[in-house]
């Protein structure tokens, strides 16, 4: 009965006018600072879910969910890892042989460093890289011979980005290594010409990279029957983190099995962005948390008489004190209950109905990603019940303290 008697009051107190309008006002706009940093807290987690899903998106156009490569070396024979030990594998869709070096690619007067990759005929059900194109076909030999499907950038930088590329012959140059001598450099290369199949638009992290068949990126880098990686696609629903520790135990300790995630430091890097953009948002959250000391203060000052005619009807000082910290959870609350609406309100709103566009050409959406957690929006209001519990606290006891 007590408590409920001192939110009562404390709810009377925050409704009702003041000896001084100016503390009415003052009190209106400390709910609205404490309820800003909350909405603002929810908006970016939001945002930054959003760039997080788009660029996981954007990496599995390009990245499969996990790769086995040596831990010494470059390439590896096929034979060491032969495919009786994917095929059939619980958890394993499909994988595919890769061998990726780096080339020197001409065209007509200009040549440009680029990332050969050689895949096998399995390389697209594993990787999705085919619905990235942006002309031609996915095609990487036919009876006329090897093909190569070039990224945007690298046919950029062969002045070679135009409609009309598709079936010219782009000339690759890579290292010798049966003839290199560092006496007599002359002939320590190898040149291939193959037909440019079609172009895929990706991330500039992987603008230079040309696919072709592995075949022809083995005789391009003289590695017969190697390879450089096994791409692995996960079953749906398996977890890939708990795949990733039954593939390695199959291919042994001369092998290293990565994820998507371990391979990208974008993943790390976007959460620990998100993490320190949270910390400095509370920190913002405890200085808007002052503007409700100030108002604490005003308050107790003015209801000065209002207290002393509880203490003659017998109220103790730990009653009076709760009304006031009662008061200070009711402002709170309001504080909260407004930055949840304008915070998810925004969130949900540009989520759903897009309200805020990008403008640029180089990434996969038009409007501006936004993501809403439970998670996150939970993490706040903990985060904020935290802050106001002990600022009221605080101020309530000392400013009794002192003056009543």
């Amino acid at each position: 009965m007590s408590l409920n008697l001192k939110y009562l009051i404390a709810a009377r107190y925050v409704r009702s006018p003041k000896s001084h309008s100016v503390i009415n006002i003052i009190s209106a706009v400390s709910i609205v600072a404490m309820a800003v940093p909350v909405a603002a807290i929810i908006l970016l987690l939001s945002i930054f879910n959003g760039l997080e899903t788009m660029a996981l998106e954007n990496l599995k156009s390009v990245d499969s969910d996990l790769v086995v490569s040596p831990r010494a070396g470059t390439t590896f024979s096929v034979e060491a890892l032969p495919r009786s030990l994917f095929e059939g594998a619980e958890g394993i869709a499909r994988y595919s042989y890769t061998l990726e070096q780096s080339a020197l690619a001409e065209m007509g007067e200009r040549r440009t460093v680029v990332r050969v990759k050689g895949v096998d005929e399995s390389y697209t059900s594993v990787v999705p890289l085919a619905r990235n194109l942006i002309l031609g076909d996915f095609t990487l030999s036919d009876e006329q011979g090897h093909r190569v499907v070039a990224a945007h950038g690298a046919m950029q930088d062969l002045g070679a980005l135009r409609s009309t590329v598709v079936g010219e012959n782009m000339r690759l140059y890579a290292i010798n290594r049966a003839r290199i001598s560092t006496l007599v450099p002359v002939g320590g290369y190898t040149r291939r010409d193959m037909a440019v199949a079609g172009i895929y638009s990706i991330d500039e992290d992987n603008r230079s990279l040309l696919v072709t068949s592995l075949a022809a990126a083995q005789e391009l880098f003289n590695y017969n029957g190697r390879a450089s990686a096994v791409e692995i696609k996960a079953d749906e629903g398996i977890s890939v983190e708990n795949l990733a520790q039954a593939v390695q135990q199959a291919v042994g300790e001369e092998f290293e099995v990565r994820t998507r995630e371990e391979r990208n430091s974008i993943y790390r890097l976007m959460a620990l962005e998100k993490w320190g953009v949270f910390g400095i948002a509370v920190v913002v959250m405890i200085i808007a948390s002052l503007s409700i000391v100030g108002t604490l203060v005003m308050v107790i000052i003015d209801k000065r008489h209002d207290v002393q005619t509880l203490r003659t009807m017998g109220a103790r000082s730990d009653f009076v004190r709760g009304i006031f910290i009662a008061e200070g959870r009711v402002m709170a609350l309001l504080s909260l209950a407004l930055g949840l609406v304008l915070g998810a309100g925004l969130a949900l709103g540009q989520q759903h109905f897009g309200f805020v566009g990008i403008d640029s050409t180089t990434l996969s959406v038009s409007v501006y990603p936004v993501e809403v957690h439970l998670t996150d929006v939970v993490l706040t209001v903990v985060a904020y019940v935290a802050v106001s519990l002990i600022v009221v606290n605080l101020t309530v006891r000392a400013v009794m303290r002192e003056n009543i």
